[in-house]
């Protein structure tokens, strides 16, 4: 189900994720969608992310155990992060 965003509208149910870590000056802020939500097709904010760059964001169904999702900090996979 959507949740509210701020102004009005919804947004996909999301995780939203600060990582700190030595060598990082700053935190970097991050969100985790879930691949089987059908809300993620509308939310403003995964689709202001480049298309294939998306899937950075998506933690995906990891069998009884509930989802699995890779925080990379670097690298082609990196995970997609925003500036706030």
């Amino acid at each position: 189900a959507s949740v509210p965003a701020p102004d009005g509208g919804s947004q996909a149910p999301h995780i939203d994720v600060s990582v700190f870590a030595r060598g990082l000056l700053q935190r970097v802020v991050t969100r985790i969608y879930f691949a089987d939500e059908p809300a993620n097709a509308t939310d403003p904010v995964l689709l202001s992310v480049p298309e294939e760059r998306r899937r950075t964001l998506i933690a995906e169904p990891h069998g009884d155990d509930g989802y699995r999702f890779d925080i990379r900090l670097q690298g082609a996979d990196e995970t997609d992060f925003f500036a706030i």
